[in-house]
């Protein structure tokens, strides 16, 4: 046994120990863990072991060696099924009422040397705000380490280490946790009362969900909407749509088309038929040009531009 596992005893935690050596039997602690883990408890060798040489160990070790006791008992099939069950549970419950009475027996350890808190939180309802107050809470204490913590003898069987590092990085405590965790501390009433009643207003109103159903269908529509419009627009921008629109620039351009067609269209309008001839004569004759033609075109191409149906 290390020299540094070595702690007071006293007769309920002997009486605990001795249910502990008889869910072992004749197992090593390998053979403790491989059964557990078939009971579904999964301990480490690590834990099982000292769960017999350094403090009180927690309530889900002494139901990893219940386990393992209740898979030797099936293994030897001497009772029904509902026998064995029957049999484990009373095995476990046996393990773990010793393991309350050596808690509420456990000696009084020398006092912590931290100064006890005596912050009082205001109205907490978030698990965030409620972290903060247990920051601030091991600030007013010192900052002790979570080995510290852990090895106060308030925190014996009821807080690890890990435990008490992981609630102070933003872990969710069980109520049994934060309790203990702020008895470690030696908090004072008002800070201990405070927490606690913080504690059940965020459980009892639970935190809604960053993202509701609501909002994902609303964001879900936005998003159709946005994709229509800037479809719309960019078939606009092509010259696609019915309501095409042109910058200031293309109004421009288009505009000094459709008043030099016009234009063209009145005085063609204003030829009689024979000067009409005459001259789509000369312009066929020069490079094959009709000046009718050559206007109903540029009209067209001026319509396409400009998203009107073009000229029958």
């Amino acid at each position: 046994m290390n020299r540094r596992a070595v702690t007071a005893s006293w007769p309920e935690r002997e009486a605990l120990h001795a249910w502990l050596r008889e869910a072992r039997g004749e197992l090593t602690f390998v053979q403790l863990a491989k059964r557990s883990a078939e009971a579904g408890r999964l301990v480490s060798e690590r834990t099982l072991r000292r769960a017999l040489e350094v403090r009180l160990p927690k309530e889900e070790t002494v139901r990893a060696y219940a386990g393992a006791w209740g898979k030797w008992a099936s293994a030897k099939n001497t009772r029904g099924e509902a026998g064995q069950a029957a049999s484990g549970s009373a095995f476990e419950a046996r393990g773990l009422e010793l393991l309350s009475l050596a808690v509420s027996a456990a000696p009084a350890g020398p006092a912590p040397s931290w100064p006890p808190p005596t912050y009082v939180p205001g109205r907490i309802g978030k698990w965030t705000s409620l972290t903060k107050a247990l920051k601030h809470i091991h600030e007013e204490a010192g900052q002790p380490s979570a080995r510290r913590l852990a090895a106060s003898p308030k925190a014996a069987g009821r807080l690890s280490k890990s435990t008490i590092r992981n609630i102070l990085n933003g872990k969710h405590p069980t109520f049994e946790q934060l309790a203990a965790l702020l008895e470690v501390y030696g908090a004072s009433p008002k800070t201990t009362s405070g927490m606690l009643a913080a504690y059940r207003r965020i459980v009892a109103v639970p935190e809604p969900p960053a993202v509701s159903l609501c909002d994902v269908a609303g964001r879900a529509e936005s998003e159709r909407e946005a994709r229509l419009v800037q479809e719309e627009t960019r078939l606009r921008y092509r010259g696609i749509g019915p309501e095409a629109e042109l910058d200031w620039y293309e109004e421009q351009v288009r505009d000094g088309k459709e008043a030099e067609w016009q234009r063209l269209e009145r005085w063609v309008d204003s030829l009689s038929d024979e000067e009409l001839a005459a001259l789509n004569q000369q312009a066929a004759a020069a490079a094959g040009r009709d000046l009718r033609g050559e206007l109903i075109k540029a009209r067209d191409r001026l319509g396409e531009a400009s998203g009107t149906p073009p000229a029958s």
